[in-house]
């Protein structure tokens, strides 16, 4: 039986046929669908190139055919390239069996109702809430509101017509976008719902050094995302060090990730004066990357406005870090009490960080529980869930 993955991912096609990818969905991604499925069929946006690029994860193998859209972004892409987006979805309906849109997306949002006039089983893996995703905070566009309310109005569709809905979060998203197996009770063969992260953590990746009963000296805050835009707050994150430095904190700070404005983030750092506080190490590809940076820090700083269940947090968390993160969504299920901060400016989370660096036999205890927290998500103890997801989606079909 053949699986139509739609993904929200850009991937790269090299003449030789490979395909890579920016980030997640590399050859390994792939094997939680083919436990149950016999082959793949990806749908997404694609480049032709003779090169990578620093963002390079390879995607592709001999069970997943790879069927690309072109390789848009934003509202006026989709409308620009609906025509060839359209071909390419109904290409890849022809040729499978069911459906699994990863959402929310632009490729999601657009591919909806031509999946849905398919008849064909679908199921919706939820990650994060366009709500707070596509937020004023979020997101500073003339479109905003218009966007905001379109993908929000459209996912809590894709709910309720879906045959199954698994959502990142435990409790979070089942409130704001209800299945139809929770909105009338219809748990069965034809209706179905589950919950369990995206992310690919293994046994080999759990990893914490030791620290000193002394608070370190200098402190060194680590921040994780891209900067295409301001939903993962680096902007929070530069004001945070600087608010810290000013306090007399022995203060550094390390920002990984990339994206069309980081030059805005680099401007900040030099008007605030911290610029030689912080290292931009740049995009890292694949979490055996990633790590390597992450243990360099003691202190995750995660001012997210939208978020699922954020695999960044969880990932630091498993890296042996101590983790503040905003008061929203899923990050509510990883964090708690005094490492929650309720406003998005760098003050207040300086002012919830201070307690813990003057406390630092405090931080210790906190940071080796968020450790053990972390290895609830370790994909032996996902797998079960994810396959009986996949299992009673077949059975759809059947």
């Amino acid at each position: 039986m053949k699986l139509l993955v739609i993904q929200e991912q850009h991937f790269t096609q090299l003449p030789n046929g490979e395909v890579w990818v920016d980030k997640q969905s590399d050859v390994r991604f792939w094997e939680r669908y083919l436990k149950v499925f016999d082959s793949l069929i990806v749908c997404a946006r694609m480049k032709k190139s003779r090169q990578t690029g620093v963002k390079a994860l390879r995607s592709d193998r001999k069970e997943v055919t790879f069927i690309g859209m072109p390789d848009f972004r934003g509202a006026g892409g989709i409308i620009k390239h609906y025509p060839a987006i359209r071909r390419a979805l109904t290409k890849a309906l022809k040729e499978a069996d069911c459906v699994i849109f990863r959402a929310p997306s632009p490729i999601s949002m657009v591919s909806y109702s031509i999946v849905r006039k398919s008849r064909k089983p679908f199921a919706v893996e939820l990650m994060n809430n366009p709500q707070t995703h596509f937020s004023v905070q979020s997101m500073h566009h003339i479109y905003q509101p218009f966007i905001q309310k379109f993908i929000t109005n459209q996912t809590k569709r894709m709910c309720r017509t879906a045959n199954g809905v698994s959502y990142v979060t435990e409790h979070v998203l089942q409130q704001l976008y209800p299945s139809t197996a929770r909105i009338n009770r219809k748990k069965g063969q034809k209706y179905f719902e589950s919950s369990y992260s995206t992310i690919n953590l293994y046994a080999e990746d759990y990893k914490k050094r030791e620290w000193s009963n002394k608070c370190p000296d200098p402190i060194v805050l680590v921040h994780i995302g891209e900067m295409l835009d301001h939903r993962k707050g680096q902007d929070i994150f530069i004001e945070t060090i600087a608010e810290l430095k000013k306090q007399g904190y022995s203060i550094r700070g390390i920002l990984i990730g990339d994206g069309e404005i980081r030059s805005e983030f680099e401007a900040l750092a030099q008007k605030l004066g911290v610029m030689s506080e912080l290292n931009f190490v740049g995009w890292k590809s694949g979490f055996q990357n990633v790590q390597p940076e992450l243990m360099k820090g003691h202190i995750l700083v995660f001012p997210s406005t939208g978020e699922g269940l954020p695999r960044s947090v969880i990932e630091a968390m498993a890296s042996g870090l101590l983790c503040f993160g905003s008061k929203i969504d899923g990050v509510c299920e990883l964090l708690s009490g005094e490492l929650l901060v309720d406003k998005f400016d760098g003050k207040a989370f300086a002012n919830k960080i201070k307690p813990y660096l003057e406390n630092w036999e405090k931080a210790i205890q906190s940071r080796d529980e968020l450790f053990e927290r972390s290895k609830k998500y370790e994909s032996s103890k996902l797998e079960e869930k994810r396959t009986d997801f996949y299992k009673k989606l077949k059975k759809c079909v059947l």
